[in-house]
């Protein structure tokens, strides 16, 4: 299986190769340093992702190889990692120049709240823009029996993957069991990657895995075609419950036919994914990258459907809760996405 997630990551990587072309086209806005003058002139850059078998290392491989082909003389790479919390942090210290960070981790580090409580605010992030909505998703084999999220309640002792330590996966799929009725009291939550998690599920050894992630998630897509599974329902209420209990998490739902065996849309929760960078990224080179993610979306959707959401230019830069760096918010400006 990971042989065919390596084959989509390596696809998602041509498509953005594809997207430009060539280096600096310029199909959108022409306000500020025209696309065939800039030139940027440091030194390599890195943008974090997650773990590899998951969508946001496959988004941060993508967005990597279209910042390389799109802005003449940088190159990026994209590095794996344990995901938001992770990439926050490494932004905020300079290890990492980018990062894939979801709001809520994002808003938590940037406050200090949360996991950053102990470990205090990272203050000088700030945003680039909006690429997808990560959602809150859990697959399970037809054969439990599970319908609706609350089903796995009356399973005993049921084992769950909840994804890696210390990811925004495992923060939303904790609040979501518990608001269940779900807790280690009455379940083995285990922490381990997406791709790990959906085999486990596969092989019988877990009764249910979660992904907080862009769709489709490679792993659940081969999951769903190796074995007859099933995606667990939330009830309206219970995601009333749980979008109150984290201001950063919006209803959502995943349309039908995503998965194989997903024969409606299947309501759930989500959160927007943003490329954070530190305050002390260079303002021209900030307004290079919101002006490719501007011009290249449809180019990017067309490789990898994680962005599909980025064909609403105003899923962007609207409804961010950390603050945009001042040369994304620039470009945002003129063309006007931001009034």
């Amino acid at each position: 299986m990971k042989r065919i997630v390596s084959l989509l990551l390596a696809l998602a990587m041509v498509f953005a190769l594809v997207a430009c072309g060539s280096k600096n086209t310029n199909s959108g806005a022409s306000a500020g340093t025209g696309a065939s003058e800039y030139k940027y002139t440091g030194p390599r850059m890195t943008i974090g992702g997650a773990d590899s078998t998951g969508p946001m290392y496959a988004a941060a491989a993508a967005i990597a190889t279209t910042l390389t082909g799109c802005i003449d003389g940088l190159n990026v790479d994209a590095t794996t990692s344990s995901g938001s919390n992770e990439n926050a942090i490494n932004v905020s210290e300079g290890t990492i120049e980018l990062g894939m960070c979801s709001a809520d981790a994002g808003l938590n580090a940037f406050t200090g709240a949360g996991k950053f409580a102990s470990t205090g605010a990272c203050g000088n992030l700030r945003v680039l823009g909006a690429v997808y909505p990560a959602l809150s998703h859990f697959i399970t084999l037809r054969s439990s029996g599970i319908e609706y999220m609350h089903d796995l309640a009356k399973v005993n002792n049921p084992v769950i993957g909840i994804g890696p330590a210390a990811s925004t996966c495992e923060s939303s799929a904790t609040l979501a069991l518990e608001t269940m009725g779900v807790t280690k009291a009455n379940a083995t939550l285990q922490n381990v990657t997406l791709g790990d998690g959906a085999d486990n599920v596969v092989n019988g050894v877990m009764t249910a895995s979660a992904v907080f992630a862009g769709i489709p998630a490679g792993v659940f897509l081969n999951a769903s075609v190796t074995k007859d599974c099933v995606f667990p329902k939330y009830t309206d209420e219970e995601l009333d419950i749980i979008c109150e209990k984290n201001a950063a998490y919006y209803k959502a739902f995943i349309p039908a036919g995503t998965y194989t065996g997903l024969t409606e849309d299947l309501p759930t929760f989500g959160v927007k994914t943003l490329v954070i960078c530190s305050e002390d990224l260079d303002d021209e080179l900030a307004y290079q990258i919101a002006k490719t993610f501007y011009e290249q979306a449809e180019d990017m959707a067309a490789g990898n459907s994680l962005f599909n959401f980025m064909l609403d230019r105003t899923f962007l830069a609207n409804d961010v809760p950390l603050p945009l760096h001042p040369g994304a918010e620039r470009f945002y400006r003129e063309i006007g996405l931001l009034q």
